[in-house]
């Protein structure tokens, strides 16, 4: 039952009698309002360059806590400020009191009208949670800003957000029916088409209408994108006095919204995409107001140089081929537009589409596409910009601020060439792209925020934009509201009389201020409370690491993250922490401000011996998924890594940090006292002594201790009696073998990671049995090498270094021969292909290893059958089974499971790939104490559940031993390495 403050009359307004009431309030918010330093700030910023250090958040399940929260603020003289998704560019999303955050809680669609085409929500809703619940009735929100998978529709209405489809289907302005907005008095106010349902609120802005009329005639409303300021013009009587759309786009200073109701409108039948390719972005800008016909839903614009820092990506040098004009290495265009066209079939769409291409004037090229993988594709270049951007081509750094201009369309290419010119005159570079159909203009800046007097410019260039703009009748917003970032430059766009007219709307809901004060009225100066600054690098540490993408510099890198949210997306495999709590402080996001609060050294004090920073750090998996699917790639596992090295550095350690963290080298040492592994697997099956186990280990209860490998896989693989098994380290190995007919064979050396050689040799004794079959000579060394993750992982980098020369020593010899180094266990061969020269930089013998190093599936899949080879070359039969396939996350984030995925094909498993990334035990990480549930609730979003549904006879195919663990302590399936279902398709003897 859900419990209430005592009374009505208790509720806002009641006078605190020595701090009774403010302490009732917290005592019925319980754990909904947090006042913790570690939540606190993990909410400093948004996507902004803002920091507020916010006094309290709550996390509201209902009005009822929203009145309360906003009540104990009054009595507690903190400001208010909503918060959705936290994806503002502009500092709409922060303050220094209380910050309620309806993400978490207050997020069901409440009601769909297929009807009346309308949706009934609570703030909370994430816009693609509300599109995917239209869609049921063949409906859609229409507006779609690239942040669509984690942005509110409260946040969205709060900003005016619009999107890419805004040429068809309008702002979010355009798209609201009523508002119900909570107020500081404790009044809800529902405001629509007609006016506001209190009485003294609508008599008092007719008033304010009326007293203004022409002037809101000729300032409001001019063209599409006009945001900036409140809209009052749609309270004139020609726009129905529609308080709810003059709500709209109001950045929280109002009140808190309750709830809304919005507009849907009908999915095209079909849809066809053009890509047209100019010379210049400012081509392409001054050919996108003429394309402005029926039935083109997007026109959206970017420049070369988009491209250019898209590709500067690691792993992403070849992103965006498909691009007419664009092919990696020979780049003939300078911008292209994105343009989207419906019809009632795919013909009447696709026609459009080249109608538009014959009509666009002189183009570089073009493309016109209707297949979903190809749209989808090229879209995503274009809805990464937001985060891309944040890094220049040199990897320099860009900033928000100047985000989201706007301009009537027709004055666009002007604009934009005035844009570059005072970039120049400033000494600073961007990255310009948008909505270009409706004069919109997204670009990160270059500003030298690391410097002294780095604000200084930033002030400069933003003047001289406010007047630039203006000076193009445009608007200093389009879509993502005014903010701290361009409250004060209003006086540049509108009259004094207009700015007076402003503070009237913002009083008759506000009188007192309450509601995120320093926004719109009475603004903060722009460069107020920025983040980065030479000021965030107090605690600075010395990494480990080299951070050769950062300068070295752990404030460089924690910097990556400028706030998109994708972290936040429930529709790739970042941040599965988050996925499953649904709080910031668990997210990607919430980390990188933990940590840069903690190099701050203000409100996060003691450096890296800081618990509100470790216990953030906590729960991530170091899964790699923010290091490839964050647009800017942030990496927490590193970070986390460097952090747990200096915490504990001279300091006793969770135990995992030792049980686990040094597993192999003791795993080693087992293995060199014969029948010690089996004697240790028979005392594990004895329920007492394993939870003695477990707890000198520091082992969850909850889990049971793994099994070790009777014998190692060196040990194996050396009793073959296998020619040319395990050479000495001090000798070279032989260039060449002696094949079965006296032919030369080539020559492989299988890297004996930890997992594989002492607790499950059975992938790699399949593993050498596949490669023999396929004609290679496999080498093993006998000596110990690792990669050291276990000891990264746990943050023992000195260890990982101390690991890794010595593996480097032991396998130069291979590598100077020219041997690849096959890898097995995805995280190892990963840490291999990607660490190594982090963490050893300058070392040229490790830098060779590192080019040495293939994956198994790699090395296997240069033998497909093509269409001119001999079936004799391809040993395979077929299995015909179907398979539930775990990709490891560190190879989905880091490495290819293509090669994979095309071998299961042709040996006839039909693979069913799990889409959510990371399985959840994460190496050491599920083993810990308290890790145990949610380790588990990983497993419960989408593995384990296709494990339950899978048909009869068929397999799990998992290539990380910790995947594999996972699924054998949590599922009745026996899961597969890739290597042990190919020997399967070998059709040896006793294979089932």
């Amino acid at each position: 039952m859900t419990s209430t403050l005592d009374s009505a009359s208790d509720l806002p307004g009641a006078p605190d009698t020595g701090g009774d009431r403010a302490a009732e309030i917290e005592r019925f918010l319980g754990p909904r309002l947090r006042l913790d330093t570690t939540t606190r700030g993990a909410y400093t910023s948004d996507a902004s360059l803002y920091r507020r250090f916010p006094a309290a958040v709550l996390e509201p399940r209902d009005t009822d806590d929203v009145r309360a929260g906003v009540e104990l603020a009054r009595l507690r003289g903190w400001s208010v400020v909503g918060r959705g998704g936290g994806t503002s560019v502009a500092g709409n999303a922060i303050g220094e009191g209380l910050v309620i955050d309806t993400s978490r809680r207050m997020n069901r669609v409440l009601e769909i009208d297929p009807v009346a085409r309308t949706a009934r929500v609570q703030p909370g809703v994430v816009c693609d949670q509300l599109k995917e619940a239209a869609a049921a009735h063949g409906l859609t929100y229409g507006p779609d800003p690239s942040t669509h998978s984690r942005c509110t529709i409260g946040g969205m209405v709060a900003n005016n957000a619009c999107g890419s489809h805004s040429v068809a289907w309008g702002t979010s302005a355009s798209n609201l029916v009523s508002i119900t907005t909570l107020l500081a008095d404790g009044r809800e106010v529902r405001s629509d088409h007609g006016g506001a349902d209190d009485e003294g609120i609508d008599a008092a802005l007719r008033g304010l209408r009326d007293r203004h009329l022409a002037m809101l005639r000729l300032e409001l409303g001019r063209f599409p994108r006009q945001v900036s300021g409140y809209g009052l013009h749609y309270l004139l009587p020609e726009n129905g006095f529609d308080v709810a759309k003059a709500v709209a786009g109001s950045e929280g200073t109002l009140g808190v919204i309750t709830e809304l109701t919005v507009s849907l409108v009908e999915l095209p039948k079909a849809t066809a995409l053009a890509v047209l390719a100019f010379p210049t972005v400012f081509d392409a800008a001054a050919a996108a107001p003429r394309l402005r016909q029926e039935g083109v839903a997007t026109i959206e614009g970017m420049g070369g140089d988009l491209l250019a820092a898209l590709r500067s990506q690691p792993g992403k040098e070849r992103a965006g081929s498909g691009l007419p004009g664009g092919a990696p290495g020979d780049v003939t265009a300078g911008g292209w537009l994105y343009c989207e066209t419906t019809g009632a079939t795919l013909a009447e769409a696709e026609e459009r589409a080249r109608g538009l291409v014959a009509g666009s004037g002189p183009l570089v090229a073009s493309t016109v596409v209707t297949d979903r993988a190809q749209t989808r594709a090229l879209w995503r270049i274009r809805e990464a910009g937001a985060g891309i951007v944040t890094r220049l081509p040199d990897g320099g750094e860009a900033w928000p601020g100047w985000e989201d201009s706007a301009v009537p369309a027709e004055n666009l290419a002007d604009y934009l060439r005035d844009l570059y010119e005072l970039l120049d005159s400033h000494g600073l570079r961007g990255i310009p792209f948008g909505h270009f159909g409706e004069g919109c203009v997204h670009i990160r800046v270059s500003y030298p925020l690391r410097d002294e007097g780095g604000d200084r410019v930033f002030r400069a260039f933003m003047e001289s934009a406010a007047a630039l703009v203006a000076s193009h009748g445009g608007s200093l917003s389009g879509e993502h509201g005014d903010g701290r970032a361009r409250s004060e430059f209003l006086a540049r766009m509108y009259s004094p009389e207009m700015l007076a007219a402003f503070r009237s709307f913002k009083e008759v809901f506000d009188p007192d201020g309450l509601f995120n004060p320093g926004v719109l009225v009475d603004p903060d100066p722009v460069d107020r409370g920025l983040r980065p600054g030479p000021e965030q690098r107090r605690f600075e540490l010395t990494p480990v690491h080299a951070l050769s993408r950062d300068e070295g510099s752990l404030v460089n890198a924690v910097n990556r993250c400028v706030g998109v949210g994708s972290c936040r997306s429930d529709e790739g495999a970042m941040c599965p922490s988050f996925q499953v709590t649904g709080d910031e402080v668990h997210s990607t996001r919430g980390r990188a401000r933990l940590l840069s609060e903690m190099l701050r050294g203000e409100r996060i004090t003691g450096g890296h011996r800081s618990e509100e920073v470790r216990e953030a750090l906590d729960l991530c998996l170091s899964c790699k998924a923010c290091a490839s699917e964050c647009p800017v790639n942030v990496d927490m596992a590193t970070y986390k890594s460097e952090f747990l090295n200096q915490h504990y550095s001279g300091r006793l350690r969770p135990m995992t940090h030792y049980s686990m963290g040094w597993l192999p080298a003791l795993t080693a040492l087992m293995h060199r006292v014969p029948g010690a592994a089996r004697a240790l697997n028979a005392l594990m099956r004895v329920p007492a002594l394993e939870r003695m186990v477990k707890a000198a280990a520091g082992v969850d209860r909850s889990r049971s201790m793994i099994r070790f490998a009777p014998r190692s896989l060196q040990t194996e693989f050396r009793r073959s009696g296998r020619a040319g098994a395990a050479p000495a380290a001090s000798a070279a190995p032989r260039e060449t073998g002696d094949g079965p007919d006296g032919g030369a064979r080539p020559r492989l050396v299988l890297w004996p990671d930890s997992f594989s050689n002492h607790l499950d040799s059975g992938p790699g004794l399949a593993a050498v049995e596949v490669l023999e079959a396929l004609g290679y000579e496999v080498l093993m060394p006998r000596e110990f090498v690792c990669c050291g993750l276990t000891w990264h992982s746990t943050g023992q980098l000195a260890m990982v270094k101390r690991v890794l020369r010595r593996s480097v020593e032991v396998m130069e010899p291979y590598v100077e021969a020219g041997v690849p180094v096959v890898g097995l266990e995805p995280s190892c061969r990963e840490m291999l292909a990607h660490e190594l020269t982090e963490l050893l930089p300058g070392d040229p013998r490790a830098e060779r290893l590192q080019r040495s190093v293939v994956s198994f599936s790699e090395v296997v899949s240069r033998h497909l059958p093509g269409v001119d080879a001999d079936p004799g070359d391809w040993p395979f039969g077929e299995l015909r089974v179907g398979a539930v396939s775990q990709v490891h996350c560190h190879e989905r984030s880091m490495g290819d499971s293509a090669p994979s995925s095309a071998l299961l094909s042709a040996v006839g498993v039909d693979e069913r790939a799990v889409r959510t990334g990371c399985c959840g035990l994460a190496g050491n990480w599920g083993f810990e104490p308290g890790h145990a549930d949610l380790s588990r609730d990983l497993g419960e979003r989408e593995l384990f559940p296709a494990i339950r549904a899978r048909g009869e006879g068929d397999i799990v195919l998992a290539d990380g031993f910790s995947c594999r663990t996972q699924v054998r302590q949590e599922t009745d399936a026996e899961p597969l390495h890739l290597a042990e279902v190919l020997r399967r398709a070998l059709g040896r003897p006793g294979d089932a």
